[in-house]
């Protein structure tokens, strides 16, 4: 009896952790989409005010922030540079997948990011600036649909994995 006791309570904190390890992934991504925009918003200023070429406003704003943005920015910045790696389209996809694979970003933005890329290298300045404040507005429209599903999915994050540590010592009873 004891060791069933002790089953039950381990089987109950196994699914009761894995629910909440899925909730913390919703508000991750949001998260990230967050510091992504703020990003996006420095990108733009350093364009607009500093009168910063590309390559440059990758490295100042890289040299700032955190860990995989930094790489990201810098490693964007140093291939520009080097003027090796061909367009910088190319550039910009190959640094993505590099570097933000496992940034905590969803699939469907990073390939938003990446389809993003596409607009920054050929134009000038106003153009560059124009296709930054349209991706920073694609990117409030993300996060208000994230953020009006992100209570409703955590909740239910958490309720399923409580309900299926309660089906599974029903099945193991």
């Amino acid at each position: 009896m004891f060791l069933k006791m002790i089953g039950i309570s381990l089987i109950m904190c196994t699914t009761f952790l894995g629910g909440g390890m899925a909730a913390d992934k919703i508000k991750v991504q949001y998260e990230q989409l967050k510091y992504l925009q703020k990003l996006i918003c420095r990108l733009r200023s350093e364009i607009r005010y500093a009168k910063s070429y590309l390559g440059e406003a990758f490295y100042q704003i890289g040299m700032a922030e955190k860990s995989p943005y930094r790489e990201w920015l810098l490693g964007m910045s140093e291939q520009m540079e080097e003027k090796k790696g061909g367009r910088f389209l190319e550039i910009w996809e190959e640094q993505t997948k590099k570097n933000l694979h496992n940034s905590g970003l969803s699939k469907e933005t990073l390939v938003r990011l990446m389809d993003f890329g596409g607009q920054l290298g050929g134009t000038d300045v106003e153009m560059q600036v124009k296709a930054l404040e349209l991706y920073q507005e694609e990117i409030e429209l993300s996060m208000e649909e994230i953020r009006e599903e992100m209570r409703t999915k955590m909740r239910l994050c958490h309720c399923l994995g409580i309900m299926s540590g309660i089906f599974v010592i029903i099945l193991l009873l």
